[in-house]
């Protein structure tokens, strides 16, 4: 079977590949005509065939679909937990969490506590202890967003359908057990606390991560940059720390006298495992220490066995003894560039100076990823391939082996002098990463790329690959061009479609609405609030970073034509600022009533028009009209300023109404006396004061959206206001109930789409 072990590995593949796209039928068919066709040219044995479609079968069987999760229900009322904790326990001095194996269900609970005072830990709260205590049941959030983080999905991804709330920290009683795997955790947790005493938090935060696997103490600005540039690998224990590990072990066994070279490769081989669990256990540790461990034990043997069958092996190993791992982004990403390197090695023999290796080991990594790229970060950023050639050889020849030398020096005194030394070099090369990310940085945005964009993208890729390898440049070059035209089709996807979308985003207790017109001729926000962060005496950026961008990234969007402002509390104008740091933007536009602390809290710069609206107006952008309806003059109140807008979207008559309340909607219907619509924003999301039944009868709305908390501290929205609208007879969209409302149109076509 030496050389046909990638068959069954690939059989694996696609049946997880089908459980991922739920495109079961197409997986299946374009595997069986591959297989096929290869057993046709006489290229694989029939033994090869019958084991790769056992294979496909076995796993189709064998590995896991995620329930549906809008119908996952908690027991009722407190319970009492008894299990063992099979994850790593995080302690803060306000929070606790960890993963426990319930005993009497035989599944996976998410255990937290949370306290407002500093938490005394007891330590045999840790990694293989028993454990029984009390808690409330809670249902992980789910994702009332497009293009938002899943946290219910990612644990159920996990095998975790619930969370435990402690309620009481004293009801948590565990017991210590010994073994080999909790004596392991506990060298780990203290290597990581004596990491921490003996080093300043920046130098500890890189030697966690980059010794141990451990980036919870990288700064978060750190971890974005890296995640923008394509640089996450440098960050996650892979083959070439693993590398670094061996090659520092094998050195220090020999050139100290220490063992022969027989016996060292048996203590590395030994070695390798425990490591793998000290450094926390993640897909890419696992596979490098996997691979360097079936080469040593080749090398022993003598038996001849290609590296793609070893990769094939431990790919299927891993997926056989925990089958979840399939929806980690770490397995998927490090398999992926792990056989496309591979696959490449001739194109990296081939390349004549050490300099063009490295090009072409980070040019190939990235293509060879950059659909997975789109599929989860919704970016990719083309220059990344020039910033990780000057990166990958820092980190290989400087980084990873002075925070292994680091930890070996921890016990001296002259730790401190070294750690200054590292921190004044390091924030030197780090400039250029800043320098590029400021200067530089235009990603490529899109959501998930379409499974036929996918398919022909590697079937290209595949081709292209094969001619580069054969040293027909130009025709390798023609594929590399068919296959920038691909990535530019996906690009001009929104460009050529006739549909246009209405998003009301769920962003808690807050307005942010989003217009994309028809061919992207126009995109328009209005209104984009969050809540005010009193630690910071500034609005958060949450709502920016966990909603709105994400979804911005998700449909392709990198610039606005408009963030048109009703008025400026916070919960309508909170995420500006950060938009405006994010995002091109054209023009803001507000009243000429908006106060100068709104405007302060926007955080303008030159390249941005600022534009003033009033009312009994029109205005235009993006070639679509907006009548502008309020405020025609100052009101003396924020909400009473508010900007009122009409206009037609899918041969619907929408009012976007900011909170204005019922005085000025009494003005609107005074005003315009043949006034009605379609669409209703409700003001001031629900609010008794707001919603006059008048107003509501001469308007006569077949939809009523609301933008509202849940469980908001002001009772929103209001009982009374919901019966106005039941009694005339309006259909309610609730952001608290529905998650993100969108309303999509094609001409004078059009249809709401809910998220929950």
């Amino acid at each position: 079977m030496s050389g046909y072990w990638h068959f069954i590995a690939s059989a694996a593949l696609v049946s997880m590949l089908a459980k991922l796209t739920n495109l079961h039928s197409l997986a299946f068919i374009l595997f069986m005509v591959w297989i096929s066709y290869l057993f046709y040219k006489k290229r694989i044995a029939i033994l090869s065939v019958m084991l790769s479609i056992l294979s496909l079968l076995f796993f189709h069987f064998y590995l896991p679909e995620l329930p549906n999760h809008n119908n996952i229900s908690p027991p009722n009322g407190p319970t009492t937990i008894s299990g063992t904790i099979i994850s790593s326990v995080e302690k803060s001095p306000s929070r606790l969490t960890f993963t426990i194996l319930n005993k009497q269900t035989d599944e996976k609970i998410a255990v937290a506590y949370f306290s407002d005072e500093e938490i005394d830990y007891n330590e045999a709260i840790r990694y293989g202890s028993a454990c029984s205590f009390t808690a409330e049941w809670n249902v992980p959030d789910t994702a009332t967003n497009p293009g938002q983080f899943d946290y219910r999905m990612y644990l159920l991804s996990q095998e975790i359908k619930f969370e435990a709330i402690l309620t009481d920290i004293d009801s948590l009683k565990c017991i210590s057990k010994t073994g080999l795997m909790q004596e392991l955790k506990g060298v780990r947790h203290k290597v990581l606390g004596y990491i921490d005493r003996r080093l300043t938090n920046e130098t500890a935060g890189w030697m966690r991560a980059l010794v141990l696997g451990d980036d919870s103490y990288v700064s978060e600005d750190t971890v974005e940059l890296f995640e923008r540039w394509g640089m996450s690998h440098l960050l996650a224990i892979s083959g070439l720390h693993v590398g670094i590990v061996v090659g520092l072990v094998y050195f220090l066994l020999i050139k100290l006298n220490l063992l022969t070279k027989e016996w060292a490769q048996w203590v590395i081989l030994v070695f390798l495992p425990l490591y793998a669990i000290l450094a926390g256990g993640a897909p890419s540790v696992l596979r490098a220490s996997l691979m360097a461990c079936m080469g040593i034990i080749l090398h022993k043997t003598g038996w001849k066995w290609n590296v793609t069958d070893v990769l094939s092996l431990i790919f299927l190993f891993l997926l056989v003894t925990d089958k979840y791992m399939m929806y980690q982004v770490g397995f998927q990403l490090s398999f992926a560039v792990t056989f496309a390197l591979l696959l490449s090695k001739q194109i990296l023999l081939q390349s004549k100076s050490r300099f063009a290796q490295v090009l072409y080991i980070s040019f190939i990594a990235q293509i060879a990823i950059l659909p997975i790229q789109f599929y989860y970060f919704s970016l990719f950023q083309p220059a990344s391939v020039f910033v990780n050639l000057l990166m990958v050889p820092y980190y290989s020849a400087f980084v990873i082996p002075i925070m292994f030398f680091m930890l070996i020096l921890l016990p001296f005194p002259w730790i401190s002098l070294l750690d200054t030394w590292f921190l004044n070099i390091h924030e030197l090369a780090m400039q250029i990463v800043y320098w590029f990310d400021e200067y530089v940085y235009y990603p490529m945005v899109s959501g998930p790329l379409p499974w036929i964009i996918v398919l022909t993208y590697y079937v290209l890729l595949f081709r292209f690959m094969q001619l580069w390898e054969k040293g027909k440049l130009k025709q390798a070059f023609s594929f590399a061009v068919m296959l920038v035209l691909v990535l530019t089709l996906n690009g001009l996807r929104p460009y050529l479609s006739p549909y246009g979308t209405v998003t009301m985003l769920d962003i808690g207790q807050g307005d942010a609405f989003v217009v994309e017109l028809p061919y992207r001729k126009g995109t328009i926000f209005i209104d984009a609030g969050s809540s005010f962060s009193f630690q910071e005496q500034a609005p958060s950026d949450r709502v920016h970073d966990q909603i709105i961008k994400p979804y911005l990234y998700s449909r392709g969007i990198q610039q606005l034509d408009a963030i048109i402002l009703t008025h400026d509390d916070t919960d309508h104008i909170g995420s500006v600022s950060y938009l405006l740091e994010d995002f091109a933007v054209n023009t803001v536009v507000v009243s000429p009533f908006f106060s100068t602390k709104g405007l302060y809290l926007l955080q303008l710069t030159e390249e941005v028009d600022l534009a003033t609206i009033k009312g009994n107006s029109k205005v235009t952008i993006a070639d679509h009209l907006f009548n502008v309806l309020a405020p025609i003059q100052d009101n003396n109140d924020t909400n009473g300023n508010s900007i009122v807008l009409h206009t037609t979207l899918g041969g619907r008559e929408w009012l976007f109404t900011g909170d204005i309340s019922k005085k000025e909607e009494k003005k609107l219907v005074k005003q315009y006396p043949n006034l009605s619509v379609d669409v209703l924003k409700i003001a001031h999301h629900g609010s008794d004061s707001s919603t006059d039944k008048q107003f509501l009868s001469q308007l006569s709305p077949e939809i009523a959206l609301i933008s509202v908390g849940r469980d908001n501290l002001y009772g929103h929205p209001h009982q009374d206001v919901m019966q106005r609208l039941k009694e005339q007879g309006v259909t309610i969209l609730r952001t608290d109930l529905h998650g993100a409302v969108q309303y999509r149109f094609k001409g004078k076509e059009s249809y709401f789409m809910i998220r929950k």
